[in-house]
């Protein structure tokens, strides 16, 4: 139940076209002829919309033109330190600061219906946190071996439940006092929680992670565009990725399929979900998360890539099912090169990457090994290339597991060349070649590779 939310001073948020000009003026006092900037929230990135210089008296003033985007603006002197001013159907939108305060970041937005729905929902929100900060500090702090650990936890947990009902029925009374304003169209439903004991489908499920996993986003309208422009939308993806998803590959493709499920509804929400989880896999792994978010559902989606995402595509597609496996020419444990595609020409070939430091390669490794001693003579032959920093450890566990195949390394652990060539994020990792050197199968659990081997040899 960890980080559902984002602190509310970094939620941001922006709406569908309006059909007026909107006019945002004001003073910040001791700013005579300073540039300021106004700029408009995308997910986490603001985009300039325009600039000014503030008259000797301080007073400036912006007009968004017809067609203007309504949502939370950036206004900034510097922009390291942005204030946040929320534009919705409200023509005018006043502004009062001080030259100090807008350098902090600080501003006061006079006499807007907008922002002071706002201000409510984050206040409920503040009433809300404290409590739940306080309880999980509770909840974890219970000694492990109180004699009555089983019954405070289920009094702390109990109280959590309470409190994030209490909250959704304080979030669930804007409307009334705010309606027709966007914070309560569109921040409202994004700031509820999903709680079981609030929906009928809660029975079913032993666990609040269980219950999350499925139900996360049912408060989520992913048919209304405005969404993506909300750091509490990006973050929920976050949360749902980080706390209610296996992080195996599996696991986060179950995830991926849950959340375009709703994504899919709306173009624009499915063009920026795509972008997002294009970019939380290129950065965090593993990369074969890029490769099926992009090839399941990047099609039709006008995204432009990050370079970084661009580049690893171009790596993944290069090492995709039915290409030629690029070559690799490794010392072996003589200092002498060999040739990957030497070695394995004509057989049915396996590359099998691992290193004597990773507990999993050691627990394998023998088993991998027996089932290549049962299928050499069927036409398997092995391509060991190690991930090792040190000969001597290298050496020693080929020794002591007697693996009579070839075996290569580079010598430079996570730093050797074959780490980008064949996009590896973890070991041990198993690559499958054909008889004609191209990639037969790839990135599958080393208990499987009989199974797999029954399939591709007579």
């Amino acid at each position: 139940m960890k980080h559902l939310f984002l602190v509310l001073s970094v939620i941001f948020f922006s709406f569908s076209v309006s059909a007026k000009s909107v006019a945002i003026s004001g003073q910040i006092k001791n700013a005579g002829n300073q540039k300021i900037y106004l700029a408009i929230q995308k997910g986490n990135e603001p985009q300039l919309v325009d600039s000014t210089i503030t008259d000797a008296q301080g007073n400036f003033k912006f007009v968004l033109k017809e067609g203007y985007k309504q949502g939370v603006y950036k206004l900034w002197y510097t922009k390291e330190k942005e204030a946040a001013l929320i534009i919705g159907k409200e023509e005018n939108c006043k502004i009062a600061a001080d030259f100090n305060g807008l350098k902090e970041g600080i501003i006061q937005v006079v006499a807007s219906k907008e922002n002071d729905a706002y201000a409510v929902l984050a206040n409920f929100y503040k009433i809300y946190r404290n409590e739940y900060d306080s309880l999980t500090s509770l909840l974890s702090n219970i000694p492990r071996f109180d004699p009555q650990k089983d019954a405070k936890t289920k009094h702390v947990k109990a109280a959590l439940s309470t409190s994030i009902v209490r909250f959704n029925n304080s979030v669930r009374l804007i409307p009334n006092m705010f309606s027709g304003t966007f914070t309560t169209e569109v921040l409202c439903p994004l700031y509820l929680v999903s709680e079981k004991s609030e929906s009928a489908a809660g029975k079913d499920f032993d666990t609040e992670e269980a219950f999350q996993h499925a139900y996360f986003f049912q408060h989520v309208n992913f048919s209304d565009a405005r969404i993506v422009n909300t750091a509490t939308y990006e973050m929920k993806l976050y949360s749902y990725l980080d706390l209610y998803v296996d992080h195996t590959e599996e696991g986060f493709k179950k995830g991926v399929d849950n959340i375009m499920a709703g994504a899919k509804k709306n173009q624009e929400v499915r063009d920026f979900t795509v972008a997002f989880l294009l970019d939380v896999f290129t950065k965090k792994g593993p990369p074969q998360l890029v490769e099926y978010v992009h090839d399941s559902y990047s099609e039709g989606c006008e995204i432009p890539l990050k370079s970084e995402t661009e580049k690893l595509l171009t790596k993944l597609k290069q090492i995709s099912n039915g290409t030629p496996a690029p070559e690799l020419l490794i010392n072996d444990i003589n200092y002498s090169p060999i040739s990957m595609k030497s070695t394995l020409k004509g057989k049915l070939g396996m590359i099998y990457f691992w290193a004597s430091s990773c507990p999993h390669c050691m627990e394998h490794t023998p088993k991998v090994f027996e089932v290549y001693q049962k299928y050499k003579n069927k036409g398997l032959e092995v391509y060991s290339v190690s991930l090792d920093n040190d000969y001597a450890s290298w050496l020693k566990a080929i020794q002591d597991m007697k693996l009579e195949w070839v075996n290569v390394c580079e010598l430079k652990g996570w730093n050797s060349e074959v780490i980008t060539t064949y996009a590896l994020e973890r070991t041990p990792t198993i690559f499958l070649i054909d008889k004609a050197g191209n990639i037969l199968d790839k990135n599958f659990n080393p208990s499987e590779l009989e199974d797999k081997l029954k399939k591709y040899l007579p």
